[in-house]
């Protein structure tokens, strides 16, 4: 397990306790000196800055408690945002109707595409493209995406 899959185990359920949802967790930086940005959210209302200090003071007491991390590190805390990526292939349930941006491997080359997410089942995403053609990406092609802010008319 990698210190980014530690680190995100160690904290999600003390972060579930508190009424939120770990969203995802970057881990930037060189050996010495890392950033640690913990995406957070809800599932009623929108994350604000003091739901990110909350978390913020509850992670800082338990990092600091731990022997796996031996390095000098900065944490943010914030919302995923409106244009939130997506850390896990699963995270796309909650988006059915909305667009989004995907990247996969499609025959020996990687493709982006943009389209509404349509379908999701836990082997693949079902996308209609903007030509209404659907664009079929399996579970195992995935390789990132986030969701395209649209405002509403």
């Amino acid at each position: 397990m990698d210190i980014k899959e530690k680190i995100k185990s160690l904290l999600e359920d003390d972060i579930s306790d508190l009424g939120y949802i770990v969203w995802g967790l970057e881990v930037s930086g060189n050996s010495s000196s890392k950033l640690l940005r913990l995406f957070i959210d809800k599932t009623i209302g929108s994350i604000d800055l003091v739901d990110c200090e909350k978390v913020s003071n509850q992670v800082m007491e338990i990092l600091s408690n731990v022997d796996f991390i031996d390095f000098k590190y900065r944490l943010e805390v914030s919302s995923p945002g409106i244009d939130r990526t997506f850390f896990g292939f699963e995270q796309h349930k909650e988006f059915i109707g909305d667009l989004i941006e995907i990247k996969f491997r499609n025959e020996n080359k990687n493709k982006t595409i943009r389209g509404e997410l349509i379908k999701f089942d836990k082997d693949f995403l079902q996308v209609k493209l903007e030509n209404d053609n659907h664009e079929e990406i399996k579970a195992s092609n995935y390789l990132s995406s986030k969701l395209i802010y649209r405002e509403s008319i």
